[in-house]
């Protein structure tokens, strides 16, 4: 067998899974698990081809590796204990919760067995457990929890001689539901006492998380059912998986038949049982790092180049491949069970705009009724509200694999992907079988990474190179884009297109009007099926292109136009992407991702047709990337916007004063300029009047132009939207523009009280700004 679950939670099947792909056949056949045969001679321990009859027969090899059968089995004694151990503390709370109620045992252990007389079975298990409980309450991880001795009143007690246990036990439950029992007042007293105690630990005991009173309400939650989430299990031989793959190894050395229980190409985290896939990166060698895999339990070794195994503690076998980034995708998708192919899977490539057609589309097929997960750069979804942090845009293929595993275990019937050009470029989406290919635009981006445009534009559209299938697949693609002609044109001109625009009228999918406020967006959608009134809470017309993709999208699978429209009103914002901060100010405050030319500017644009008075836009550029777009940058915001703060944006391990040497370059100044200018206290406004400041620390920047805004501005804060963290040389810490500008709200009336003017801001008072914001901070 390919793979095994270790789970008893079986996935649903959805009664409305026809909607799922956009094909005649309404899924994809679902492949049995094909017998598996070994591809190779065993040959003394060695996998090559049978030795000729004249060739001398080979000496058996040393497969104990040096060690006598003892120190063997030692060895895999001590490794039970360790998985042992470590699944223990795993379910460490499951058994603290279960005996957490229980009384503690007597000091003398026999008097159990004595009470348990005649029931052998029964006795050894309370021995066992009590004995458990003491050490738990040793350790600190158990209150005390005394026996109580049953008291009887005396007047249920008369005439009674003797009770035997269990019967004083049942006299104590008749005495509750009766309500004769006597409580005293001091009892009261201490039992209030005791109550009050353990509210104020806010409902934790000894690290554990408890509920003290049943009367705390959640209504947030309130009518929400919890989806518990499980985990599938796999394992699979060696030489099962090498056959299911369809990967040929130039050699093979050691046991084919060693067990693998995951795969990993990454030696931090390698877990016991797990293939180690030592690939060969743009920064270093995965070879190099064979002995950290093997230290941490990697049982056998795929590799490009020869190397030796003799003097590993646990590796068994070694896979020499030709390339093996080339073969890490197929065992990953083989190991998982290509879960994929049972679900109808969406993949959204262009530059901008993915995560929020990502989340629309999602809400979308979501509204039809189907389960529906998204690997997006903001986060993961096994489906619903079941979230995962996202590390990622697109991640690599290990994990997309084990991702689309647990998403299919647990009854998810689509997925909706970012296909990011990383991810596309270096093979990660290659066991993906995509259903729906959709177009975004296609702008200037990852020049660090891409050799040229044209290589970065080939990237994106590998995606569509896979629409081969009319029956099957889908390509859905935005026409205002000039690149159109080129994504449509890739794989089979056969395969149906959906296209969408706003200026060109041709499209399948185009608005007939709309309207933008900085509240709400409100559009007219003409369709192939019928004209759609939506009204969503997504900001700006960059927006309403997102809208348009998921509404073709939607005409493409042939979803019901009231779905359609419920599911992208559903969205009523994407986090960090164009995320309106209201702290109940006068003025708008906007936090986004843009972090390209084009982004930058089509969100300038947007807040632009909003009508503000002023636009002050804080933003950076990354260090150690592409560094012909930061003038690039400059150039457009300024000429966009009233004010412009530069900053840094996860300098990295580069200067950012060097960063922002290179972002002056837009309008022509350079560091030594804009230092002159600061000696004599004057920072002169641009040619068409805008102004221009800086300062390197991020924090100060996004608050000075916070503190900026008065009523009818916007304050645009871009680069980095979700994120929630600033990188600058090794250290990586928490840092959200969100969180920043919700601070500095709070103190811009304490600022205006300092007799601080702050609506244009030449930073004269620089010192008195930032003393002020520092101590409100």
């Amino acid at each position: 067998m390919a793979f095994t679950f270790f789970s008893l939670a079986t996935p649903s099947v959805h009664p409305q899974s026809f909607c799922l792909r956009p094909s005649i056949s309404q899924f994809k056949p679902l492949h049995g698990f094909a017998r598996f045969h070994r591809r190779f001679v065993v040959s003394a321990g060695k996998f090559d081809p049978t030795p000729a009859d004249e060739d001398p027969p080979e000496a058996p090899e040393d497969s104990g590796h040096g060690l006598y059968k003892f120190q063997q089995i030692q060895r895999q004694a001590a490794r039970a204990r360790k998985r042992e151990e470590e699944q223990f503390k795993k379910d460490q709370s499951i058994f603290l919760d279960a005996i957490a109620d229980v009384e503690d045992a007597p000091e003398n252990l026999d008097a159990i067995d004595a009470e348990a007389a005649g029931d052998d079975l029964f006795g050894e298990i309370d021995k066992a457990i009590a004995m458990k409980r003491k050490e738990f309450v040793k350790q600190g991880l158990l209150k005390p929890n005394p026996k109580k001795d049953s008291v009887v009143p005396e007047g249920i007690a008369e005439g009674i001689e003797e009770l035997e246990p269990d019967e004083v036990v049942d006299l104590d439950e008749i005495r509750e539901l009766q309500g004769l029992t006597v409580i005293s007042e001091d009892s009261d007293d201490d039992e209030s006492e005791k109550l009050d105690e353990e509210g104020s630990d806010s409902g934790n005991v000894n690290g554990r998380s408890s509920s003290i009173s049943s009367f705390d309400v959640d209504f947030n939650s309130f009518g929400q059912s919890k989806v518990r989430i499980v985990e599938p299990k796999f394992r699979m031989s060696l030489a099962e998986l090498l056959d299911e793959s369809k990967v040929v190894p130039v050699l093979v050395y050691g046991d084919l038949e060693v067990e693998i229980t995951g795969i990993q190409h990454d030696s931090r985290v390698v877990n016991s049982g797990d293939l180690f896939v030592c690939c060969v990166g743009r920064k270093t060698d995965g070879h190099l790092y064979l002995s950290e895999a093997d230290k941490r339990g990697a049982v056998a070794v795929v590799a490009s180049k020869e190397i030796d195994i003799e003097e590993t503690l646990g590796c068994k076998a070694l896979v020499i491949v030709e390339d093996t980034s080339l073969v890490l995708p197929a065992l990953a998708a083989a190991f998982y069970g290509r879960p994929s192919k049972n679900m109808a899977v969406i993949g959204i490539a262009g530059t901008n705009g993915k995560t929020t057609t990502a989340y629309l589309i999602k809400a979308m097929y979501e509204a039809m009724g189907l389960r529906t997960g998204m690997l997006s750069t903001v986060a993961y979804y096994v489906h619903g509200e079941n979230k995962l942090e996202a590390p990622l845009t697109t991640p690599d293929s290990v994990l997309i694999q084990k991702l689309m595993s647990k998403m299919l275990h647990n009854g998810t019937e689509a997925v909706v992907m970012e296909a990011s050009s990383h991810g596309l470029a270096l093979g990660r989406c290659n066991e993906v079988d995509f259903d729906i290919a959709v177009f975004t635009n296609l702008t200037r981006d990852h020049m660090d990474f891409h050799e040229s445009e044209e290589d970065y534009r080939n990237a994106k559209a590998k995606l569509f190179s896979r629409m081969v299938d009319p029956d099957r697949h889908r390509k859905i693609v935005n026409i205002d884009d000039p690149n159109a002609p080129f994504f449509t044109a890739q794989g089979n001109p056969d395969v149906p297109i959906v296209t969408f625009a706003m200026e060109n009228k041709d499209a399948d999918v185009h608005p007939l009007k709309f309207e933008l406020s900085l509240f709400e967006t409100q559009v007219l959608v003409q369709t192939p099926l019928g004209i759609l009134e939506i009204s969503s809470g997504l900001l700006g017309r960059h927006n309403i292109y997102n809208i348009l993709a998921a509404v073709a999208v939607g005409i493409a699978v042939g979803a019901p136009l009231e779905d359609i429209v419920r599911g992208i009103e559903e969205v009523d914002a994407v986090p960090g992407r164009c995320e309106l901060i209201d702290e109940e100010q006068a003025f708008g405050v906007i936090v986004d991702y843009a972090h390209t030319p084009d982004a930058l500017s089509r969100l300038l644009d947007s807040v632009r047709e909003l009508g503000p008075k002023r636009i002050i836009t804080v933003f950076g550029c990354a260090g150690e990337s592409d560094r012909g777009k930061r003038p690039m940058m400059t150039k457009i915001a300024t000429d966009k916007s009233d004010v412009v703060l530069l900053t840094s944006d996860n300098p990295n391990n580069e200067d950012p004063l060097d960063i922002l040497d290179d972002m002056l370059a837009g309008v022509g100044w350079t560091m030594q300029d804009y230092l002159k200018y600061g000696a004599n206290d004057y920072y002169p406004p641009l040619p068409n009047g805008h102004r221009l400041f800086l300062h390197d620390i991020r924090r100060v920047a996004v608050r000075a132009a916070v503190a900026m805004g008065e009523e009818g501005d916007i304050v645009v804060v871009a680069g980095k939207g979700h994120e929630t963290y600033q990188i600058e040389g090794d250290k990586k810490e928490f840092f959200d523009d969100r969180e920043e500008c919700r601070e500095a709200l709070q103190y811009v009336d304490e600022l205006h009280q300092a007799g601080i003017d702050t609506s244009e801001f030449p930073w004269r008072g620089y010192q008195r700004v930032t003393e002020t914001v520092s101590k409100a901070a």
